[in-house]
């Protein structure tokens, strides 16, 4: 077993080194001490346990698991939300697919869209996705995205949704995605 000093290296530093130290040997103890030997006695019996402090700890726990709990929740909420406006795209390309399939001769192909866009409509009204409707419905910015402004006769029509691009959903109570509207404008 060796030691360790410290000594002057080169350049003025410290150097490391060993130094030869004898070893140790373990205090022996006698069998019958270790035989007779009893444990320490606690410093208090558990019913002299503060009740109150328990109860404390206890409520701190319950409040975190009701806080981690919330958290997942709204992690979930938050993850579902971020996978439908992903798949929002999808649909309006269903969309599309069928408008352009209007003229079209081949009645099966756009049946056939129109059940796959029924379909995936149906999964995403599953996880609470709801479209809302605009044409005739005055104007909100937090639920309407004007893209253009039309000129109208009728002043009934002034600040109101004459046309609608793109739809808006809801996911609950929150505007998923604003509706892409044309608003009228009474013309002077």
């Amino acid at each position: 077993m060796y030691g360790h000093d410290w000594d002057d290296g080169p350049f003025g530093r410290p150097r490391y080194r060993r130094s030869p130290v004898a070893p140790r040997r373990p205090r022996l103890v006698p069998v019958d001490d270790v035989m007779t030997a009893r444990a320490p006695e606690p410093e208090c019996e558990p019913e002299a346990v503060d009740k109150d402090r328990l109860r404390a700890a206890l409520r701190d726990l319950e409040a975190a698991r009701e806080r981690v709990e919330r958290g997942a929740e709204q992690t979930a909420a938050a993850t579902r939300a971020g996978l439908i406006e992903r798949l929002l795209p999808v649909l309006d390309n269903l969309d599309r697919s069928l408008a352009a399939s209007e003229g079209s001769p081949d009645e099966s192909l756009r049946d056939g869209v129109q059940l796959v866009r029924d379909q995936f409509e149906q999964v995403l009204r599953g996880y609470g996705l709801a479209r809302f409707d605009t044409v005739g419905c005055a104007f909100d910015p937090n639920e309407h995205d004007a893209v253009a402004v039309v000129p109208v006769d009728d002043p009934r029509k002034h600040n109101v949704v004459v046309d609608e691009w793109e739809p808006g959903y809801r996911l609950g109570d929150r505007v998923l995605r604003a509706a892409k509207v044309r608003v009228g404008k009474l013309a002077a």
